[in-house]
């Protein structure tokens, strides 16, 4: 959750009624046009009247043509108080919010991330709204799948599956922290994870090294697995190049001691 001080201006009559509908509807993330089909008004003034209403801090320009109301209840200094998921959700489309992210809000990490990872097919800058970092991270459409819709305080959010955050994780080992959270992650969550489809899914994203990755994963977490690794041997943690040792059977490169992987186990 985001939490802001907010000190606010002047509100005239136009802008109340505006508000107060669009509250009604349970509408608190809006477009330029909503605020048209509400007002009756030429779309030049119903800007200019969004502008002063950010301006005195009754509105959030979350991007162009799209507004975040800030709470009305909470008097002349509110406390600003939205779920980050909900936020990222309405920044981009077609999305998902995986990786750090997704990993935490299954309980599947104790760590926290700061940052709310959102995956997309399409480019777009990382963004800090409301004290709160926003990253997008760019995927190929054939790995755009394994995601479903949740409600974060009754609002629709894409979120991936959580089979899926775990190979989204494996791919792209620094959007999670590294491969010591994927195998925590896959140690806690092993008995609600569906194993099939966790193969499955690494198979789909046409990424060997995922495969290599987690069939060694399971294996040192005595998980059996049907995965067969490819030719070409891959590092086990790409964010370390150093190497240790080499794991013949699942062509990995040991770049973290086996007991710094499940040292976590004895804490």
């Amino acid at each position: 959750m985001m939490t802001k001080k907010i000190e606010r201006g002047g509100m005239g009559k136009k802008s109340s009624r505006l508000l107060s509908e669009l509250a009604e509807k349970n509408k608190f993330i809006f477009t330029v046009n909503d605020a048209v089909k509400i007002l009756k008004e030429k779309k030049s003034s119903t800007i200019k009247l969004l502008h002063d209403l950010t301006k005195n801090k009754w509105l959030f320009r979350l991007s162009r043509g799209k507004y975040l109301i800030l709470p009305l209840e909470a008097g002349v200094k509110p406390e600003f108080t939205e779920h980050e998921f909900i936020i990222a959700s309405n920044l981009i489309s077609p999305y998902y919010i995986s990786y750090w992210s997704a990993l935490n809000y299954y309980g599947f990490t104790e760590q926290v991330s700061k940052t709310v990872f959102v995956a997309t097919t399409k480019r777009k800058r990382e963004m800090n709204l409301l004290g709160i970092k926003i990253q997008f991270v760019t995927i190929k459409k054939d790995k755009f799948f394994g995601f479903k819709k949740i409600l974060v305080n009754n609002h629709p959010v894409n979120i991936a599956e959580k089979e899926k955050v775990i190979i989204d994780c494996l791919d792209l080992l620094r959007n999670c922290g590294g491969i010591v959270e994927v195998i925590k992650a896959i140690d806690s969550a092993k008995e609600e994870l569906d194993l099939n489809k966790l193969e499955d899914y690494a198979k789909k994203m046409k990424n060997q090294a995922i495969i290599n990755r987690l069939g060694y994963i399971l294996e040192l977490l005595n998980i059996g697995t049907k995965l067969k690794p490819g030719k070409h041997y891959v590092f086990l943690d790409p964010l370390l190049k150093k190497k240790i040792s080499c794991n013949a059977k699942w062509k990995i490169i040991e770049n973290i001691p086996k007991t710094d992987l499940l040292s976590w186990r004895e804490h």
